[in-house]
């Protein structure tokens, strides 16, 4: 009867000291003092960006006669190509900005 006490008195006391080297080894905690979020930013500034032309809508283009028609809308399409350039322009330099993404902010 004595033996099967200390053996169990044995395994308690080796299962204590288990919990106990468990808790002492633990490592401590630490909390971060600063934390960086990256924030999109718009790359385009709206005051660079060109104002859209004012184009014919459809009915005034229908109530002219089709030379009329023709030569407006060549004058409509001009517009665009410029408003299209500018446009790029602005997008090609918002693009040569070096990104942060993928390096440590």
């Amino acid at each position: 009867m004595t033996a099967k006490l200390n053996l169990l008195l044995l395994a308690v006391l080796v299962c204590m000291t288990a919990l106990a080297a468990g808790c002492a080894s633990s490592l401590p905690i630490e909390v971060p003092k600063e934390v960086k979020v990256p924030t999109p930013v718009a790359c385009v500034d709206p005051a660079r960006r060109p104002p859209r032309p004012q184009l014919r809508t459809e009915a005034d283009l229908m109530l002219m006669d089709r030379g009329r028609r023709t030569l407006a809308m060549f004058a409509d399409w001009l517009r665009l190509q410029v408003y299209t350039a500018d446009l790029e322009a602005v997008v090609e330099g918002c693009s040569r900005i070096p990104s942060t993404a993928g390096r440590a902010l």
